[in-house]
């Protein structure tokens, strides 16, 4: 009996000390795969850029041939790095389209050294432009800004007398040598004509980096975007598609270019197109539905994905 209770004891003893015993935590394995396995799962081939040409040429095309009088449309589209147009080289009056040019030459100029931005500049009783758009007409004789707050003044509120201010400063035979150094050889400065081409490769010259460098480049779209007439190329967008551009009004010509973001895209890198309108001959109802139907247009050629 004494040997069965030892036993017993012995054997409760053990599973009891057993029981206790706190078990490792079991580590997770790597489990060998093989080469197949580790590839990710087959994806879709991304769909090739857009490419500027065929159906938007049409749809172009065909736009001009709904609305009267002339029409002249140039197209720039980044990601493919081609360009399409209808009536491109026509030249037609530049009206505050001319601004672009004195813009980019004052910022050329700054990125060389010639001038400092932060100079200032007085208007003179000879700037005083009261017709058209602006603000700086209401100003005395006398007052003083610096090169760039004249500069964003000319730009975002098209203002005439700053832009007569900034033409004195640089001249227009200086502004003349800036549009023949980017080829822009159907633009007359001096009579303020041009052609959809040539405010093309304004526009490039500005939304390009190291054309000036990048903060000046930045600066300029800055002047560029949420202007006081978002009435053309901006109004049929989504809102959070970015457009810095120009617009331009004189009698019955009527246009607007500008820089066309990719979604969600704040900067100019390869996300972006350049559109060109100017219309002539229409009354300006017809103009800016002209100019809008053309952004519409282009905007979904060139990003069908978007809504």
């Amino acid at each position: 009996m004494w040997v069965f209770f030892a036993v017993l004891f012995c054997l409760t003893l053990f599973f009891a000390l057993l029981g206790s015993v706190e078990p490792e935590p079991i580590s997770r394995v790597e489990v060998p795969v093989s080469g197949s396995q580790l590839a990710p799962p087959s994806q879709p081939s991304p769909p090739p850029p857009p490419v500027v040409g065929g159906d938007l040429e049409d749809r172009l095309l065909a736009l001009g041939d709904a609305h009267p009088g002339e029409y002249g449309v140039a197209v720039y589209d980044a990601r493919s790095g081609r360009t399409v147009g209808v009536n491109a080289q026509r030249p037609m009056e530049a009206a505050s389209l001319a601004k672009l040019p004195v813009l980019l030459t004052l910022y050329k100029e700054a990125a060389g050294g010639g001038l400092d931005l932060d100079e200032g500049i007085v208007i003179q009783a000879s700037d005083i432009q009261s017709y058209g758009t602006g603000v700086l007409h209401n100003y005395p004789v006398g007052y003083e800004m610096t090169l760039r707050e004249c500069a964003w003044v000319m730009i975002k509120e098209s203002d005439n007398t700053a832009w007569a201010m900034l033409e004195r400063r640089l001249g227009k035979d200086r502004i003349s040598r800036e549009l023949d150094s980017l080829g822009a050889g159907d633009t007359d400065y001096g009579a303020y004509r041009t052609t959809p081409e040539d405010v093309l490769l304004v526009l490039r010259a500005i939304s390009d980096p190291r054309y000036t460098n990048p903060r000046l480049s930045s600066e300029m779209l800055g002047a560029m975007t949420d202007t006081a007439h978002e009435d053309r190329l901006p109004e049929p967008l989504p809102e959070d598609v970015r457009v810095a551009h120009k617009v331009g009004s004189v009698e019955d010509t009527y246009s607007d270019a500008g820089v066309v973001f990719s979604d969600g895209m704040r900067d100019a890198e390869d996300g972006y197109y350049v559109v060109a309108v100017v219309s002539g001959g229409m009354d300006e109802e017809a103009a800016e539905g002209a100019i809008r139907e053309v952004s519409l247009t282009t905007y979904r050629s060139l990003r069908p994905d978007s809504d």
